[in-house]
């Protein structure tokens, strides 16, 4: 089944890049460069999926997943960032993210991420879909870039389903093919 996908980012190289991966999967993808754009775009479309960066130029990637709470809408986020902090990924769980990523990405890893949101949320693989990443396939690759220099895995301080924390480690994907600055 395919998926009604929305990816806001100021950096059209991602925008593109997203776009192109995610729709040779099979999904219906839309772009936005701006938060109010984003707006505008969730007023015209239902989502299945928004994949947010954090920094925009005229607001903030976490007030999308405000937004999705106060229209009470189904849809899902991944947040994006190349500058992870833990008070953005505390504030993006807390808020219900599905994901949180850290840029630059990989194609393989933007992919396992939209794939593993999309079968916690109910839906099929894709038909003759292939399912890509599965060299990263973590559970806590949210937070893998906050602690790594250059190892092959890294401890991680995910919450669980209740909110708690619980350490777990996750291998750390390399090499990078994406590069943006937001």
């Amino acid at each position: 089944m395919k998926a009604n996908i929305l990816i806001i980012d100021d950096e059209e190289s991602i925008r593109f890049s997203f776009q192109r991966f995610l729709a040779a999967e099979g999904h219906d993808v839309i772009t936005a460069a701006s938060y109010l754009e984003a707006l505008t775009r969730m007023d015209e479309t239902q989502f299945d999926l928004i994949l947010a960066d954090i920094f925009l130029g005229d607001g903030w990637g976490i007030d999308i997943l405000q937004e999705v709470m106060l229209r009470n809408l189904k849809t899902r986020v991944i947040v994006m960032t190349a500058y992870p902090t833990k008070e953005t990924i505390k504030a993006s769980f807390s808020m219900q993210a599905i994901d949180y990523l850290t840029k630059p990405l990989r194609q393989e890893g933007l992919l396992y991420s939209v794939s593993k949101a999309l079968r916690q949320m109910g839906y099929a693989e894709l038909e003759g879909s292939n399912p890509v990443g599965k060299a990263c396939p973590t559970e806590g690759d949210a937070f893998s870039a906050l602690n790594v220099t250059h190892s092959s895995s890294v401890n991680v301080n995910a919450p669980d389903k209740k909110g708690a924390s619980r350490m777990q480690e996750s291998p750390v994907c390399l090499p990078v093919v994406i590069k943006g600055v937001s």
